[in-house]
Order: C-alpha cells, then structure tokens, then sequence
C-alpha cells in the first residue's frame, strides 16, 4: 500500500487535512463529522474529540495505534518507546529520531495535536506547524480543526507513533 514511511505519514496528515475548517455547531463538541470520529471509538457522541480524531486518521490509514484510552490524550504519551521530545525542568530534551510529520504534539494541560510539517528540531525551531482537532483557529472562530503555529515552549512532549508501526512491518526500512 505505502512504498515508504514518509508516504505513511503524509497520508495521515491528508486525512486530518480534510477536516481542516469544519467547525462545531455551538461550540459544545456538537457536529455531525464530530459525532462520526466519536462513534468510531465507541466514546459518547460529543466527547472531546482532539485524541479520538488523531486516532482517527490514523486508523483509517492502517496504523491502529495501541494506546489504552483512545480518548484521553495521556495514553498517547504514556508509553516511554515512543516518546522523542520532552520538556523538563532543566530544559528541552530531544530523545532519539527528530519530530517528524503527524508524530504526537501535547500542548496546554490536556491536548493533542499532530506535526502538520515533514521536519522539526525544537532545539533550532520557535515555532511548530500543528493540525489539531477541538481547538480553535484564534480568536473569535468556533472549536474545530485547524492549523495553528505553536511556540515550542507551549509543546510538553512529542511521541513518535508512526516509526515503530512501519518498522513493524518493514523492519529492514529506514
């Protein structure tokens, strides 16, 4: 199906790139496109859907992401194997491979988003290119999807998903 990670990934991204505008009907997780996400995890029909959406367009691309509450955003950054990126108190601390592509973004106290750009370096970049779900477009718009641009000091970790799934299945790929 994909001759390469890198076509894996920007897939993902073109299928989270087809929601990019639609918005909730009365800022209450409230939409028809919402209800569809939610219902495809088995979570209630206007449930936050930033985590149930990432897992979403994953899995509507193969790539069935094994984390425990499809829902709540810290399954995603639960398991210490996939994380790349984490804010500390001494400072950033890249782990491994750089953010690539739809890895995982945690922001704020509880969100996520996807990497909407092929490369980023936290420790160069100010400023990462997001697509994300039950977030807004700035002021004065409605909750929806969205691409936003993030400071990087907003970012409190990245987990890298998509790597460990093509190596699973190509395991001499790189």
């Amino acid at each position: 199906m994909f001759e390469s990670e890198a076509q894996l990934r920007q897939a993902v991204y073109d299928s989270a790139a087809t929601f990019v505008g639609k918005t909730e009907r009365t800022d209450r997780n409230d939409a028809v496109w919402i209800a569809a996400i939610n219902r495809f995890s088995n979570l209630p029909t206007r449930a936050h859907y930033c985590a149930s959406a990432f897992y979403y367009v994953h899995a509507i691309n193969s790539v069935v992401l094994p984390v425990r509450g499809v829902g709540m955003v810290r399954s995603y950054f639960s398991q210490p194997k996939t994380i790349i990126y984490k804010r500390n108190g001494r400072g950033n601390q890249r782990i491994g491979l750089k953010p690539g592509r739809m890895d995982a973004v945690s922001l704020f106290a509880s969100h996520i988003e996807g990497i909407a750009q092929d490369r980023y370096d936290p420790d160069e970049d100010d400023r990462v290119k997001c697509i994300g779900f039950n977030t807004s477009g700035g002021k004065g718009t409605k909750d929806g999807c969205y691409i936003n641009f993030r400071k990087t000091s907003e970012i409190k970790a990245i987990a890298n998903w998509i790597s460990p799934y093509w190596k699973s299945f190509k395991p001499n790929a790189d």
